[in-house]
């Protein structure tokens, strides 16, 4: 995967600046702790196939793409994997190899391949840390000041016009850390490099001095040594290019690593950088050798496995609807996407016959930025993906927002009392007593889960007072034509343009916890980590207009003038829903009542289901009290699974698949091709929804497969970095991203199975390949087999597609 172009950096800059920027779009963005969505963390290399990106990572970084055989093999033995499956595995993938040398091989684990060998790593003294330990603690405690969000009481003077490295580097020469760790020339040499990024750079690399063949990759595996930091710095920069702005922090911190590599390097004595030539030169040699038992087993046993997954679910989809009454329901419910709704809806299903649930992406199609009352900072409410349009405005009386700041400051400051120096030796003396009620409730549960931004510091009644108003993204009203159009667009993607029912549920969802940093990873991934709560009560708000209504009837989507959207909220944890903004006529309270009760049954169902997933036996009575103490306790590792198990996306009718225990492993979204003519829902769908699915699906992946590179270890050594920045594991090393092992494994077996995600879409064939034709990214993520893509017949079968848009059967 490295570059064939040739780079000089003192003959050809403008190329060198070129293999930079390439090198960069190969690093993944991570969002920040109060906006944190899953990613894939191949994002930047699904240009190529899946096996021969595991072949890359392996030889340049060391990481790992494919699970332990060990998995495998207990799958194997337990009959989860069948032989057929591993046969069909094999001939899917041309591989000329029986089973029983597939089964041999899976109780032997691979040997590792030599990553490429990095200067910091290579070159140490005897009996002394790495000095890419030091380095990366270096960059990483600076960095931590630099980005930081309000957590540190002291912090870094910050000239606006200096860029990154030009700060990094006058902060190095001051810092005199690097002497213990055995630099004694850092100060001097450094003095002698160029502030400027581009100048520092070319110094950097002609010390280094590296064969031209060589050089892609050393970059590659030179910022994937500080990858947690790199794949923040590509999150600032993903945010500027949606503003369509620019970003040079990513490639300063490339050029700050470099300057490092190539200080350590001007330490050495000529016999120890030889010895580091003949790594690399070696390194170079062994590229792409492959011995016999280092056949692709890895991929065979992931084949198959991901074929056992897809027979199960494809078993289960109905040839035909049973019994699909001709009039409306009386009750109708929107779920989002997200694989914890697939249980809830299967229980409220049950618990209401005369009930219909729809999946729908959690943001219900209304492309917004909120903003709270009296701020002028605005949170995005929708895929990362894309970029907002319009603005949900906190409205209400003034006082409360004045209140609210009131609150927070006085706790900001008694927080940083609390932290002072002044205060430290005598804080505990004077006020540790005071502290003892605090910790009983903490720890018996007593008090409340920690609030998001938007509910802290407001009391229940202060809440009920603020509602979000749908505005333009510039601050002025929307025309009616505007909400119209915004009306029917999310109607037709819900797929509701007849059968209205009375009561109309829109549910997005949230999670309700404490002492989680990554608590938005546990809320609505299609509304960019927060709940999906304002998306819901602008959908309904809108959709229970009047006016809008009638222009809707005048595009053939014609509301029943007794049909109501009320606004609702599943919390994730305790699997509780809560009704928003409940319309004061027009609502026959026996309906109302009836669909309370359902979703009360349906939510005591679920819990029972879920608890015994998390290893708790509990009676129906204390199943909610369990959960509720769950999300309370301050020392819990696994208030609930999140998105763990995911494994498929169902883009369907819903009597496909109604009845259907999917046992919480897939997105549902409701879809009929036939109520499409121009197949723009199902373009939406395929590049967005799906897209979404697949960064989930990959990130559970990356984090189970290696954790060590692609998660971020123990939650329980986690210390928040920069105020919402991130987490280290422990007080120092790189950034840490991705999930933690407490969110995968129950400590004894893996909760997640990492299979590559396996997409279900009823529709015609010819539609699907234009559709994978025109998207590049979705083309990528099909045709390099990151996504495992089916289409559902009429009759319910199921066929996958292969390469050339070849349709054939599992």
């Amino acid at each position: 995967m490295s570059t064939s172009t040739h780079i000089s950096s003192r003959q050809n800059p403008q190329a060198l600046l070129s293999l930079i920027e390439e090198t960069c779009r190969k690093i993944t963005p991570v969002w920040p702790l109060d906006s944190f969505v899953a990613v894939n963390p191949y994002l930047g290399l699904i240009d190529r196939p899946f096996t021969e990106v595991g072949n890359y990572l392996a030889e340049t970084t060391g990481e790992y793409l494919y699970m332990e055989r060990a998995w495998f093999a207990k799958k194997i033995i337990t009959g989860a994997i069948k032989v057929s499956d591993l046969t069909e595995a094999a001939n899917q993938l041309k591989c000329d190899i029986d089973v029983n040398s597939i089964k041999q091989a899976a109780q032997c684990e691979p040997t590792p391949k030599k990553p490429l060998p990095l200067l910091a790593l290579e070159l140490n003294r005897r009996d002394a840390p790495p000095f890419l330990a030091f380095v990366t603690d270096q960059i990483s405690g600076y960095l931590a000041a630099h980005y930081d969000r309000g957590q540190a009481l002291w912090h870094i003077p910050c000239e606006a016009e200096k860029r990154l490295y030009s700060s990094w580097r006058q902060y190095t020469l001051i810092d005199r850390s690097s002497g213990a760790a055995g630099l004694k020339g850092v100060r001097k040499n450094l003095l002698c490099v160029s502030e400027h990024s581009e100048e520092a750079l070319s110094w950097a690399l002609a010390q280094i001095d590296l064969p031209e063949e060589q050089l892609a990759d050393y970059l590659f595996a030179t910022l994937k040594s500080i990858g947690g930091w790199a794949s923040y710095c590509r999150y600032l920069l993903w945010q500027a290019e949606l503003q369509g702005e620019e970003n040079d922090d990513l490639r300063d911190l490339m050029v700050i690593r470099l300057v490092w590599d190539a200080l350590i390097l001007m330490e050495m004595d000529e016999p120890t950088r030889q010895r580091w030539r003949l790594k690399m030169s070696e390194w170079q040699r062994q590229r792409g050798f492959q011995s016999n038992e280092d056949m692709p087993i890895d991929e065979i046993l992931l084949t198959a496995a991901e074929i056992s997954f897809r027979r199960k679910v494809a078993s289960g989809l109905k040839s035909k609807p049973e019994n699909l009454p001709a009039a409306p329901p009386e009750i109708q419910a929107a779920f989002c996407i997200d694989v914890r709704s697939e249980v809830f809806r299967r229980h409220l299903e049950a618990s209401m016959p005369n009930l219909e649930t729809i999946g729908f992406a959690g943001f219900f199609g209304v492309p917004v930025e909120y903003c709270r009352l009296d701020e002028s900072y605005t949170r995005s409410h929708m895929p990362v993906l894309l970029k907002p349009v319009f603005r949900a405005q906190q409205v209400g009386d003034k006082a409360i927002a004045e209140r609210q700041h009131a609150r927070l400051s006085r706790s900001a400051t008694w927080k940083q009392f609390k932290l002072s120096a002044a205060s430290c030796f005598t804080f505990v003396e004077s006020a540790g007593l005071s502290y003892v009620p605090r910790l009983l409730a903490d720890t018996l549960g007593w008090h409340r889960p920690s609030l998001p931004p938007d509910e802290a510091g407001l009391t229940a009644k202060e809440r009920s007072q603020l509602h979000p108003a749908l505005i333009g993204a510039n601050g002025g009203a929307l025309s009616e034509q505007e909400k119209i159009k915004l009306a029917e667009g999310m109607l037709r993607g819900l797929g509701l343009i007849d059968r209205f029912a009375r009561i109309i549920l829109l549910a997005g969802h949230g999670t309700s916890t404490t002492n989680n940093p990554h608590r938005a990873g546990l809320d609505c991934g299609a509304c960019a980590g927060q709940t999906g709560e304002v998306s819901a009560r602008v959908a309904a708000s809108l959709l229970n207009e009047p006016a809008v209504r009638l222009g809707l009837a005048a595009k053939g989507i014609r509301i029943p003038r007794d049909t109501r959207f009320i606004a609702a909220l599943h919390d994730t944890t305790t699997d509780q829903v809560s009704l928003l903004d409940v319309p004061t006529t027009g609502i026959d309270p026996a309906i109302l009542k009836a669909v309370t009760q359902a979703l009360e049954q349906a939510g005591e169902l679920t819990r029972l289901e879920r608890l015994v997933t998390l290893d708790k036996q509990v009676d129906q009575q204390s199943a909610a009290r369990h959960v509720i103490h769950r999300g309370r306790d301050w020392s819990q590792v696994r208030p609930e699974w999140g998105l763990a198990g995911n494994g498929a996306f169902i883009a369907a009718p819903r009597w496909r698949t109604r009845g259907l225990d999917l046992r919480g492993r897939a997105f549902l979204h409701d879809y009929d091709w036939r109520k499409d003519p121009d197949f723009g829902v199902l373009t939406l769908i395929m590049t967005a929804p799906l897209v979404v699915a697949s960064w989930i699906n990959l990130q559970y992946y990356g984090s189970t497969v290696d954790n060590e590179r692609l998660g971020c270890g123990n939650k329980v050594l986690h210390n928040v970095v920069g105020g919402l920045v991130g987490v280290l594991e422990g007080n120092s090393g790189d950034l840490r991203i991705g999930l933690s092992l407490q969110s995968l494994h129950n400590g004894e077996t893996w909760r997640h199975e990492p299979l590559r995600l396996n997409a279900f879409i009823e529709a015609p064939t010819d539609a699907l390949d234009r559709i994978i034709q025109d998207h590049p990214m979705l083309r990528q993520l099909v045709d390099n087999h990151w996504v495992n893509f089916c289409q559902i017949d009429e009759r319910g079968g199921v066929k996958r597609r292969f390469a050339n848009g070849n349709w054939r059967k599992d």
